[in-house]
């Protein structure tokens, strides 16, 4: 209903306007003097008619302008206050800054002579464990070549028997050694 309103409006101002333009033209014999009228009476209707139809959206406009502004301005205020704080907090932070970091220094040493002792104490634990692993292999090996030795030794001392034997030892030996034998049996059975 409001643009039917403001399109008739218009229509009306046109309609007023028209015989102005018209009387324009006719006067360019006339004196400046009506020609000059005739435009302010032009600019008079054409005011007129801006001011009725755009009061209220100016109005509005200037009104939300206004409240926009006010909004910003609060919101600027909060960001000041909460800057302030912050800036208060960075201001005591670095006046204690120093304790902290003399704090977080003793820490840190504090720590790093824990890790030293804990890593001698490991080294110290990894020290003995390889000492008693490798003691234990040295044993192990020694064992295994003491025995490696006398296989070998029993080996090299048949070996050297055997060959002794077929030298030395004849067929009469041989029948001695087992009527010895023999009888060695009869008696423990």
């Amino acid at each position: 209903m409001k643009r039917w309103t403001t399109a008739i409006y218009a229509f009306v101002v046109l309609l007023v306007a028209s015989p102005l333009w018209a009387a324009e033209a006719e006067a360019h014999e006339e004196g400046p003097t009506i020609k000059l009228v005739y435009w302010g009476i032009n600019f008079l209707i054409l005011a007129v008619g801006l001011l009725y139809f755009l009061r209220k959206p100016v109005k509005e406009f200037f009104a939300s302008r206004a409240t926009l502004i006010r909004e910003n301005i609060e919101q600027a205020r909060a960001l000041k206050a909460n800057a302030e704080k912050k800036y208060q907090d960075y201001e005591n932070r670095l006046k204690s800054i120093e304790k902290e970091m003399q704090e977080l220094i003793a820490n840190l040493k504090k720590d790093g002579e824990l890790e030293k002792r804990r890593m001698i104490e490991s080294a110290a634990q990894q020290a003995a464990n390889l000492k008693s692993n490798s003691e234990r292999v040295l044993q192990q090996e020694l064992r295994k070549a003491k025995e490696d030795l006398k296989k070998e030794a029993v080996s090299l001392a048949t070996d050297l028997a055997e060959d002794l034997i077929r030298k030395n030892v004849t067929p009469e030996d041989q029948g001695r050694i087992v009527d010895q034998y023999l009888t060695k049996m009869e008696k423990l059975a």
